[in-house]
């Protein structure tokens, strides 16, 4: 039995691609802006979707962009910019998405779905996680309290609630949940 060993320098440490690839990259707890401010000024290309959400405080709401993937920014590396413990070190990060040795990236299609469904202010829509849900649909409520119940999506109550008749006790009790807790059944 023959154990085959890579050459020194092949080992696999990344998905080698002569071309760019993004590649997620975690950042520290509400740091996702400083990050991409820093990864700017280095030179990176880095794409952070953002959502809009409505903030309350002090009795004011007010609408602010906030990152759609909490922790996470993506970043356009070619193979001679895939220097890990540089981009690891930048300020606001702690370092790219990783499965051992090997540093995955994310399909190029995944990227252009969520730049094409921006608006013009490079908000995507709140209602993005339910584009394959209808009215009518059968869904589960994915977390919270009312995790794991089935129901029926009644209604889009606005770009964060829907209304969904939930299975309680042989009956149907409409509540209304936020459109990011369903999921279908």
């Amino acid at each position: 039995m023959s154990v085959i060993t890579p050459a020194p320098g092949n080992l696999m440490t990344n998905y080698s691609s002569p071309e760019k690839n993004w590649f997620a990259i975690r950042t520290k707890p509400h740091q996702e802006e400083k990050a991409h401010f820093q990864y700017l000024r280095q030179g990176f290309e880095v794409y952070l979707p953002r959502i809009r959400r409505v903030r309350s405080h002090a009795r004011q709401r007010k609408e602010v962009l906030r990152p759609f993937f909490p922790g996470y920014l993506f970043l356009h590396l070619a193979p001679e910019e895939r220097n890990w413990p540089t981009i690891a070190a930048t300020i606001g990060a702690l370092a790219p998405v990783r499965f051992g040795d090997l540093y995955p990236p994310v399909p190029d299609e995944v990227i252009e779905e969520l730049k094409n469904q921006e608006d013009q202010s490079g908000a995507l829509p709140a209602t993005i996680e339910l584009c394959h849900l209808n009215v009518g649909d059968i869904v589960q409520v994915a977390r919270g309290s009312r995790a794991g119940v089935i129901g029926t999506l009644k209604q889009i109550v606005d770009k964060d609630r829907v209304l969904v008749l939930l299975e309680l006790l042989k009956r149907e009790i409409p509540v209304v949940v936020p459109a990011t807790a369903v999921q279908p059944a």
